[in-house]
């Protein structure tokens, strides 16, 4: 199933025109991992006990757009960006919202623009990665019978307290 990915960040505008989505940023691709050792003990109970998660950069790939020369400028002095926001939708239709990521505190730490006249792309393409203080992952399920949405699965991950639900 073909899907539709946009970003908003708090104070940088993109150039998607997408009715829903007007200034965010279109994002090509993304990748994210939250990773979690298990330790080498045992606990009285007979499992591995877990340690403290590892939470990578928040990657994404995007066209160079108006939002470039700010991404590159707050990777460059550490500058924060309040929210960002990152949704998934359904290709087509109404594309409607089926997963939501929301980082707050976010800092980029790495910009990467590139490309090649005779690569056959429009635009050359950037790879933008972010960390943060806190990230929410916010599932919308959906009525397969009607493609409406019926409700919301979230969880939350703070990672200056190392806590979350």
């Amino acid at each position: 199933m073909a899907f539709d990915v946009f970003m908003k960040m708090e104070g940088i505008d993109g150039e998607c025109t997408d009715d829903k989505h007007a200034d965010w940023v279109e994002i090509l691709s993304f990748s994210h991992a939250v990773t979690q050792s298990g330790s080498g003990s045992v606990s009285s109970g007979g499992s591995r006990t877990a340690e403290r998660c590892d939470h990578s950069d928040f990657s994404i790939v995007k066209s160079m757009d108006k939002a470039s020369p700010k991404l590159a400028l707050y990777c460059s002095n550490g500058e924060h960006i309040p929210t960002v926001l990152m949704e998934l939708c359904r290709a087509g239709g109404d594309k409607n919202v089926y997963m939501k990521y929301t980082l707050e505190d976010a800092v980029v730490t790495s910009y990467s623009p590139g490309g090649s006249a005779q690569g056959g792309e429009a635009l050359p393409m950037e790879e933008v990665s972010f960390a943060y203080g806190k990230i929410k992952w916010t599932y919308t399920e959906t009525d397969h019978a009607t493609g409406k949405p019926k409700g919301n699965v979230e969880a939350h991950w703070d990672l200056h307290l190392n806590t979350g639900g």
